[in-house]
């Protein structure tokens, strides 16, 4: 059997699926539902990797041998691996078309797309901009790079051939700059870019090439989508876009778009004047960086068919995603906030922000993404009281800011627990955001936040 997913992409009848964590194997379900033969490939050995044998599944285990591009119509690239890898020139050296999941996922399933993308607060803002959406009576999904990969929508029962998925109303989808790096004809209805700052420079050479991957969200959208940026970021604001161009910003009006009117939230998507929503402070989520989500989100969903009456309700109401600033326990007067998706300096940076000057534990550290640790200097000086340095990024730290702040090497998470809980005093705040991965220590930001939940949890004492 063949599938074809558009005139540049007929007749696939065997497809390469590479990297097989969460949405590699989402692809490769979806790929074998529709009579694709699938040949899936991951570096990890078989013990690794939850590939059960199936028809028409080829499973490359251990590495990526060219051998797997045998009689490949095309490539589906996870996230995970780099477009310098090997096997990905390979496949072009063979005139093999290379995609991301989220381009796989774009054809397979019908409905209007919103995809949000940044450098921080895209999962904030897609989980808020869905639950606008469905608290409004619009059916929405919230999937991709925030949990669950938009292409396992196409692998489930009604996503097969015979019995093709009921059109969803919206899907609200996360996308990093990996999955944006092999788009081809992806063109979201609503594309969001919340803010550029450095990160994964570990994988970038430069910030231009990082943000390059980023603006190819806008790279084929028509003119009658619509494009959504921060117009508060001046790397983002420079964007030229040919979709319909709406902002949101904290600092001044905007043309169509969504910003602050002093103290008032207000929206104008029709050209007929700004309508109030309500209130900066009667957004249940603190912190600056979530009211520049809260106006990115409203920007998107109001043209969608959200009255600023439902939207008020719900801004009033959403409670935010797990990991993210979450307050965890106040043990003896010291509060102590799992923030293990501050995954880079500005997210530690924006973090920070909301607590008092001079009481904050930090707890930070990891697996380096490349960036420099004393872009955090000034706001850490003013901020914290010690500095807690875990992970292979410990000795980094310690260079960058132990000269001006207090700094110990705690080397392990356990460790910088159970210091802070021995020194923190009444009014002070141990805050782990760690701006770095998490992949030197733990499986997973999530991972990580739920061991350090799990030892304050066991700290003893109310």
């Amino acid at each position: 059997m063949s599938l074809s997913i558009g005139p540049d992409l007929p007749d696939l009848s065997r497809v390469a699926v590479l990297g097989l964590a969460r949405s590699g194997l989402a692809a490769v379900d979806a790929l074998l539902a529709r009579g694709v033969e699938v040949a899936a490939s991951d570096l990890r050995g078989p013990s690794e990797v939850d590939l059960p044998p199936r028809d028409g599944l080829t499973p490359f285990l251990g590495g990526h041998p060219e051998a797997l591009l045998d009689g490949v119509q095309l490539v589906v690239l996870s996230p995970g691996i780099p477009r310098t890898a090997p096997i990905v020139d390979a496949a072009l050296a063979r005139a093999i078309p290379v995609v991301s999941e989220i381009e796989l996922a774009s054809r397979l399933l019908p409905g209007i797309v919103v995809g949000i993308t940044g450098t921080n607060g895209k999962s904030t803002t897609t989980a808020l901009a869905a639950a606008l959406l469905n608290d409004a009576g619009v059916q929405a999904v919230a999937c991709g790079n925030l949990g669950t990969p938009w292409i396992a929508a196409a692998a489930s029962p009604a996503g097969s051939a015979d019995t093709p998925p009921a059109p969803t109303r919206v899907w609200v989808v996360e996308l990093s700059s990996f999955q944006l790096e092999t788009v081809r004809r992806f063109a979201p209805d609503v594309a969001i870019h919340l803010n550029l700052t450095p990160d994964h420079l570990d994988r970038y050479r430069s910030l231009d090439d990082y943000g390059a991957a980023k603006a190819r969200i806008f790279e084929n959208q028509r003119e009658a989508q619509l494009a959504v940026l921060n117009a508060d970021d001046p790397l983002v604001a420079r964007i030229s876009t040919r979709a319909r161009r709406f902002e949101f910003t904290r600092r001044r009006a905007a043309r169509l778009g969504a910003w602050l009117d002093g103290e008032d939230v207000v929206a104008d998507v029709t050209g007929s004047g700004p309508l109030r929503v309500l209130r900066r402070d009667e957004i249940s989520l603190p912190g600056a960086h979530n009211l520049e989500n809260a106006l990115a989100a409203l920007a998107a969903v109001l043209p969608l068919g959200v009255s600023p009456d439902s939207a008020a309700k719900t801004l009033r109401a959403f409670k935010g995603l797990r990991h993210r600033t979450e307050l965890v326990r106040i043990r003896r007067g010291v509060s102590w906030y799992n923030d293990s998706k501050g995954t880079n300096i500005d997210a530690t940076l924006k973090s920070l922000e909301g607590f008092p000057d001079g009481r904050v534990f930090l707890i930070l550290g990891g697996k380096d993404k490349g960036d420099d640790f004393g872009r955090l200097l000034p706001l850490v000086k003013q901020k914290a009281r010690r500095i807690l340095a875990i992970g292979k990024a410990a000795p980094m730290v310690e260079t960058a800011l132990a000269a001006m702040v207090p700094t110990s090497r705690a080397g392990t998470l356990e460790a910088a627990v159970a210091e802070a809980a021995r020194d923190a005093v009444a009014g002070d705040v141990v805050l782990l955001s760690p701006a770095c991965a998490s992949f030197d220590q733990f499986r997973s930001f999530e991972h990580r936040g739920e061991v350090f939940e799990a030892l304050v949890g066991a700290l003893n004492g109310p």
